[in-house]
């Protein structure tokens, strides 16, 4: 996505939601409950590498995490500091493209996240496979990353204000479990690079 358009919007972003505290919150809420689940609560450490205005963020720093979060978006980034300040909520913002994190933040984090669907804004499988790559580098020994992914297949369809009938494309990975995929369904391609960073793997039927 250029970078015109991105810092364009970012001031205006939040009125997507119907409310976005309670959304900050919710996403919160889910997201420390697998971070827990998974993790365990020991794992404090976490960096948003596509924060956007800091949605998930701001909701984490909140709830007691360590934050660290970066976007390609500087007006995005500007937006989310100003939010954390209003907020009291400390997080350390930065300018970063999701392919490069790890050459930009040189440390490893326990938990690596990355919501809003913004993965599949990466429309290549080379583009896909070095953020992943860059995604894995930063989380530490036992670590790990969380992708949210949303399945428009799934979304209901509308004809919104222009009278045509809307349609979506997207992806989905509903659950992966200790490297096991355990639901997978949608339209672009993921597996392909996961499987080659080695982030899962194939298990047969038996």
């Amino acid at each position: 996505m250029p970078e015109c358009q991105v810092s364009r919007e970012t001031t205006v972003y939040h009125l997507i939601f119907q409310n976005w505290d309670e959304s900050i919150e919710r996403q919160a809420g889910q997201l420390t409950s697998i971070i827990h689940e998974r993790w365990g609560a020991g794992a404090k450490a976490i960096l948003d590498v596509s924060c956007g205005i800091g949605t998930q963020a701001l909701g984490l720093a909140k709830r007691g995490f360590a934050v660290t979060a970066s976007d390609l978006s500087a007006g995005a980034i500007s937006s989310a500091k100003a939010e954390a300040q209003r907020r009291a909520v400390q997080i350390d913002f930065s300018v970063c493209d999701m392919r490069a994190v790890h050459d930009h933040h040189r440390r490893v984090f326990d938990v690596v996240i990355s919501g809003d669907n913004s993965i599949t804004h990466l429309l290549d499988d080379d583009d896909l496979l070095r953020a992943l790559w860059q995604m894995y580098a930063c989380a530490r020994p036992g670590g790990g990353c969380l992708l949210t992914v949303r399945d428009y297949d799934r979304e209901e369809r509308g004809t919104g204000r222009t009278g045509k009938r809307v349609e979506m494309t997207g992806v989905n990975i509903d659950r992966v479990v200790d490297g096991r995929i355990l639901e997978h369904g949608g339209a672009a391609n993921l597996l392909g690079p996961l499987l080659e960073i080695g982030a899962i793997r194939v298990v047969g039927d038996g």
